[in-house]
């Protein structure tokens, strides 16, 4: 392969999925160990490139990340070299620009596990991790799944009453953990807390939990460093938990910009609802969405200088504006538009995009919240993406598996391995060899049907083969069903079957069996069996029928053709030898039926009908715990992740879905409605309440057209196996049918009857602990003999007693 004006340090990069990072030491550019992937030292500049598999073709994303005190050499190194390996790579990735404490939801979604910002620089950074040699440190934990692990000042003045803390002194570990810290930032706090023990301390270093005593616990203070009176600021001085920035959608600008004059000259070409034909390929355009960040947008014709100049232009741009120095910036070259892009646009064609994958690296220089608190339209500025980061290798080292069973591990045999029961819990070692010594990663699997004593003892059983078989050198992983991590998938090459049943939950083994099969490649594929019933299926995907005779591919009309050659791949692995017909979406046969069942509403529609819709589905959860409303985007998202205790927003592109959990709050419920007619009304592609369905759907009553969006939906966990049609013959349509958001919105306003409100269960929209405010101005004076100005003039402690008084309490 030439390698022609490229760094020697990117020859063979971005050649096979996974993450890559370089840091800018001493103004060159140095590979990084994959060990050492998510710590960035806060006084250097690093190249991360993600390289990621999209049927057949690679395609990339290149970030560079510029430290909070690094300098204008290393993040003119870093910016330069980006280019440089753009141009390599063909021209084709997309750029993005980093900046500590600001990063993209796209660049934190690489890590896992988080990311860590220590302290210093490219010295400080050539200090070799050893198990037993250490200093003390205080690790500051903030946020909630994108959780960012800060080194602070090991002082107490560095602690807050509303964050997690970890004093890392070697082989003691103490875990503070704030009063009104949450519990996911405590969840979190223990897991970074383990990760060091296992990963730094060879599994040696005892933890400690300090809650109770957070203000008095001596040994703790000790150290720390702070004996005598201890002061602690409170919650405030930490901060929000998520860093927002507001994003102006109604001022949503496309700009063509230029510099043929000699100086930048920059024209407005559109506003909000953009078009495609608003760009050009002869010239760049910078899309400017506020302060939340700007597009550089290349067109196929531009010149070299052009593009070569299009970073340039951005920083000037920013400047121009007056916004700050960390808004995110992206560039990105014609037919190689990210759905993050193409968002802002109401139109887009689907043409074939230009496919940059047979392009060699070499030939790359001929290519030219509802509240005060929260803004729900910044959700429109960072769509989350669907990543992994964890890839210390390709897959091929070795691989045992045991399954849990009796509170003991049971190996399984290997021509067995890559098929799990989702009513079990199994354990994977997996060896691979680096700089010619091995390397371990316990994975430790737990079905959705399992039970608790077998995930506890999954994870028991696999720090005891850590401690007694490799004394503590494994890193552990715990994997969820529906969230296995790509390397995790690598490892059975796109042939891992999900059965049902298991040791404590056996079904009735029958030959009639129906795989969901989804995944875009032959690694992030997985066959899970579901039900087979026509109510199963799924537009969007590939499902595949068998018994003992027969064995059918069925191909939705939105599956794509990756999807179709991955199936067919997973049925040799399924069923071997045996004699396949397809079966396209409409045109089943009465055969197909005759083993599948009746006929029955199932996941479809404009939406799940098309493989080309470049916009992937999103889950918000909305949630008030925190003492504010706030909505977080989860990534990777199953249906582990409706939280029954929240309210759920599902944008599936053509209609926007309230899930409601069973113990949502009253609070949460009005809220959420509310947030989604304003996510609708700042959409920058503009789509309005007029053009986009908008409907509450309730936990257990999920109608296809929600259960479609997630893979291998299972109706045992809250609707008893049934299928919606069937609840709604048995419960009647008004109870299970969905409604309008503006509908239910319509019932927290509406005014109610004295006896209606005096029932035990209050009638919809009515919050049970204020009844008195559905009563109408009338009814209020004969019910408290008084006005309502008067009522809310009163203090509290009297109006609860006077509603006790009245059987409104």
């Amino acid at each position: 392969m030439a390698t022609t004006n490229v760094d020697p340090a990117f020859v063979n990069a971005g050649q096979t999925e996974g993450l890559e990072i370089w840091r800018i030491e001493k103004l060159k550019v140095v590979p990084q160990e994959p060990t050492t992937f998510g710590v960035f030292y806060s006084g250097d500049s690093y190249i991360v490139l993600k390289t990621k598999k999209n049927g057949t073709r690679l395609e990339w994303d290149i970030h560079f990340w510029l430290g909070s005190t690094t300098t204008h050499d290393e993040q003119g190194i870093a910016a330069y070299k980006t280019v440089e390996l753009d141009d390599y790579l063909g021209g084709a990735p997309v750029q993005h620009r980093e900046v500590q404490d600001h990063e993209s939801k796209l660049f934190m979604s690489y890590f896992k596990k988080g990311i860590k910002y220590l302290e210093g620089g490219i010295e400080s950074g050539f200090k070799k991790v050893e198990r037993d040699v250490y200093e003390t440190r205080l690790l500051h934990i903030k946020g909630r799944r994108n959780v960012r692990v800060r080194q602070v000042k090991c002082d107490v003045s560095s602690l807050n009453q509303g964050d997690v803390f970890i004093l890392d002194a070697g082989l003691t570990i103490y875990i503070w953990n704030g009063p009104s810290s949450s519990m996911m930032e405590k969840i979190k706090g223990a897991e970074v807390a383990k990760r060091i023990k296992d990963e730094e301390r060879g599994g040696k270093a005892q933890i400690y939990i300090i809650d109770e005593k957070w203000d008095s616990d001596e040994k703790f203070f000790k150290a720390l460093g702070s004996e005598g009176e201890i002061s602690i600021k409170n919650e405030e001085n930490g901060g929000d938990d998520r860093e927002f920035e507001r994003m102006e959608q109604e001022n949503v600008k496309l700009m063509r910009v230029s510099d043929a004059s000699g100086q930048l000259e920059i024209e407005e070409k559109g506003s909000k609802p953009l078009k495609r034909t608003d760009l050009d390929s002869n010239d760049c355009f910078i899309l400017d969405s506020g302060p939340s960040g700007i597009f550089v947008w290349v067109g196929k014709n531009c010149t070299k200088n052009e593009k070569n100049s299009a970073w340039q232009n951005a920083l000037e741009f920013l400047n121009q504006r007056g916004y700050p120095k960390w808004t995110p910036i992206s560039s990105l070259v014609e037919g190689a538009e990210t759905p993050l892009f193409k968002q802002y646009f109401s139109s887009w064609e689907t043409e074939k995009l230009t496919d940059f994958s047979h392009v060699s690296p070499d030939e790359g220089s001929n290519i030219a919240s509802s509240d005060e608190q929260f803004d729900v339209s910044e959700l429109h500025s960072h769509p989350a993406p669907k990543c992994d980061g964890f890839m210390p290798d390709d897959g091929s080292g070795t691989v045992k598996i045991w399954r849990i069973e009796n509170r003991e591990r049971v190996a399984v045999p290997e021509d067995t391995y890559g098929v799990f029961y989702s009513g079990d819990c199994y354990i994977l070692l997996y060896t691979y060899q680096k700089s010619n010594r091995d390397h371990y990663i316990i994975y430790f699997w737990q079905g959705n049907k399992s039970t608790i004593d077998e995930r506890g003892a999954s994870a028991l059983l696999a720090q005891n083969l850590d401690d007694t078989e490799l004394d503590g050198a494994a890193v552990q992983i715990r994997v969820v069903q529906g969230r296995e991590p790509e390397h995790f998938l690598r490892l059975f090459k796109g042939k891992m079957l999900i059965l049902m049943g298991g040791i404590n939950n056996v079904i009735e083994e029958t030959p009639l069996k129906m795989f969901h099969i989804r995944g875009t490649n032959d690694v992030n594929t997985r066959a899970v069996q579901v039900p087979c019933r026509c109510a199963s299926l799924n537009s969007n995907d590939v499902f595949v029928v068998h018994d003992d005779s027969k064995l059918f591919v069925w191909i939705g009309k939105g599956a794509s053709d990756d999807e179709v050659s991955v199936a067919r791949n997973v049925v040799q692995f399924i069923c071997p030898n045996r004699e396949v017909t397809d079966v396209k979406e409409g045109e089943e046969t009465e055969e197909f039926w005759g083993i599948v069942g009746e006929k029955e509403e199932y996941a479809t529609g404009p939406r799940l009908e098309s493989a080309q819709n470049g916009l992937p589905s999103r889950l918000f959860q909305c949630s008030n715990a925190s003492g504010k409303f706030k909505l977080e985007e989860i990534i990777n998202f199953d249906q582990e992740d409706l939280v029954e205790d929240d309210v759920m927003l599902l944008d599936a592109s053509d209609a926007i879905f309230v899930w409601v959990g069973r113990g949502a709050n009253h609070q949460e419920k009005k809220a959420s409605l509310t947030a989604a007619l304003e996510y609708i009304r700042t959409d920058p592609a503009g789509r309005t309440s007029d053009n986009t369905q908008i409907v509450q759907i309730k936990q257990g009553f999920e109608p296809p057209n929600f259960t479609g969006h997630f893979h291998a939906w299972d109706p045992e966990k809250w609707s008893h196996g049934k299928t919606y049609e069937e609840l709604k013959k048995e419960l009647g349509e008004e109870n299970v049918a969905t409604t309008t958001v503006e509908e239910e919105l319509a019932n927290f306003s509406k005014a109610y009857s004295y006896d209606e409100l005096l029932k035990r269960t209050p009638p919809p929209g009515v919050d049970p602990t204020e009844k008195e405010a559905h009563l109408s101005d009338d009814d209020f004076k004969l019910v408290f003999k008084m006005s309502r100005e008067e009522y809310l003039a009163k203090p509290q402690w009297k109006r609860t007693a006077m509603k006790k008084q009245v059987g409104l309490f």
